[in-house]
């Protein structure tokens, strides 16, 4: 596998890049935070007095594509024209004249030819970017210059190394990269200054984040997400995947991000629903003694009927994220049962047999689960019923002291297994050192004839060993069937 960078064929792209970094260094004029270098060390660039001017070569586009023979005008308005912006730092002198005392000249580069033939384009090697520094003006009197260089195909691995700082010139290279994002190489002295011209937001690479963390839902039901993982994703510093994934677990409720091994993982904490706030007793209280305390006394209907509300919202909540986990769990089943079609090598059928299996368990336990929530909700829509009609008035419904009694008893009984482990650890075959086990066999032997393959004799001998072998006396005992090709006997009448 290649790890080239994937560079887009859409001269579209290219011009989209190509603006939101002119956007980008238009908005950092009037921030504080850069910070360049000049001839009086290195200043914030609203210090100083800033003359902007943009150019770009549309007129040569315009000659290339007629040099080509590609008179296509909706092409060329899709094409990226090369926009370079300079500013000049001065400053007053004797309140009158004014003094040069730094450049900031910002260049975009874009593989024009190759986007006009439709070839896929190629990274900007160490001759081209040597080639646009030489073009910049020469410094005058000693004005340093900081040249950020854009090129929307990306550099080669050796052009990285022009990115450096001098006593006249600082050069920071700005490119794109597969995660969405963008990637600035700059001199490590001065890294704050590098990281400004990265033109994508906090909101934007937060919102990456989240979009790989919702990408690997099926990732939080069998184990976790991890922040290096996210990191290689998004291509984003380590420290701001932290940073989300902790805000995502604060915000969602069931999650939690906590430092394993030494990086952050985000995992779900439990099927159990959070605590709810206590009617009764105080929040500390535990759930049962609540219960207890609520159902005791007489009276209270609408502190019953509002614990029993909350308590039915909060287990239909927890069903139908079961429910949710069972459809990604049963995807992945499908994913699987099409890779074992898919593949023809035993190994890798061996390999993806035991992950079904596997899976097959966790759909069992949310199984589980789910029958026990529907049986939850369903005792305590009861109560709640009950506690509706005894409120409106309903005669016929209303319980005396035993049933009252009778009731809070129940309710305790049932509250008391809410707390129980909802999930039951189902037994696991043990698995032979020269094979699979004897569930994974049988599974094995299932998908091989879903896919129309032959079940090896090797592979059938152990279903066909557990079948024990029909008596002797049995087999005799049977009636032979007679032939359907044989006539019927008739007896002929006598004669006279």
């Amino acid at each position: 596998m290649s790890d080239a960078p994937r560079i887009s064929l859409d001269p579209a792209d290219h011009r989209q890049r190509e603006q939101q970094l002119i956007r980008h260094v238009e908005r950092l004029l009037e921030d504080d935070r850069l910070r360049i270098d000049t001839t009086l060390g290195r200043r914030p660039i609203t210090a100083f007095t800033r003359d902007v001017s943009r150019i770009d070569k549309a007129i040569e586009l315009k000659r290339m594509m007629s040099e080509m023979n590609v008179p296509d005008r909706e092409l060329q308005n899709r094409m990226p024209v090369g926009e370079t912006v300079e500013i000049t730092l001065s400053q007053r002198k004797l309140w009158v004249l004014r003094s040069v005392v730094g450049r900031l000249r910002v260049v975009c580069v874009s593989p024009a030819r190759a986007l006009l033939r439709g070839d896929p384009p190629q990274p900007m090697s160490a001759s081209e970017v040597n080639k646009v520094l030489s073009q910049s003006p020469v410094s005058v009197s000693g004005v340093p210059t900081t040249i950020v260089l854009l090129s929307t195909s990306g550099f080669a691995i050796e052009a990285h190394e022009l990115a450096d700082r001098r006593a006249d010139r600082t050069v920071v290279l700005v490119e794109p990269n597969d995660a969405g994002g963008w990637s600035v190489t700059g001199p490590v002295e001065t890294k704050a200054l590098s990281d400004l011209f990265d033109p994508e937001g906090e909101d934007q690479k937060r919102q990456r984040v989240r979009e790989i963390i919702e990408e690997s839902k099926l990732d939080l039901l069998t184990g976790g997400v991890a922040t290096d993982k996210v990191a290689a994703k998004t291509q984003l510093p380590v420290q701001v995947v932290e940073a989300e994934l902790k805000s995502y677990a604060k915000n969602t409720p069931g999650l939690m991000a906590r430092r394993l091994d030494g990086r952050v993982v985000l995992f779900r904490e439990g099927t159990a629903p959070a605590p709810l706030a206590a009617p009764a007793g105080g929040p500390a209280m535990p759930l049962i003694d609540r219960v207890k305390a609520l159902f005791s006394r007489k009276g209270d209907a609408e502190k019953k009927i509002a614990f029993l509300s909350e308590r039915r919202a909060a287990l239909s909540l927890q069903r139908d994220r079961a429910y949710e986990d069972m459809t990604l769990l049963e995807q992945q089943e499908a994913n699987l049962r099409e890779q074992f079609k898919a593949s023809s090598g035993a190994i890798t059928r061996r390999r993806v047999t035991s992950q079904l299996l596997q899976l097959r368990k966790d759909l069992e336990r949310r199984q589980q689960l789910l029958s026990i929530l529907n049986q939850q909700i369903n005792v305590v829509s009861t109560h709640l019923h009950n506690l509706e009609l005894v409120q409106q008035g309903q005669v016929a419904s209303l319980p005396n002291a035993d049933e009252m009694t009778a009731d809070a008893v129940k309710a305790e009984e049932v509250l008391a297994e809410l707390e129980a482990s909802a999930e039951l650890a189902g037994s696991v075959g043990s698995v032979g050192a020269a094979g699979l086990s004897p569930e994974e066999q049988a599974l094995y032997e299932e998908l091989e004839r879903e896919s129309g393959a032959v079940v090896p004799e090797s592979h059938a001998q152990v279903s066909r060993a557990s079948a024990a072998p029909a008596e002797p006396s049995q087999l005799s005992a049977e009636p032979a069937q007679e032939s359907p090709s044989a006539a019927p006997q008739r007896s002929e009448p006598e004669p006279g």
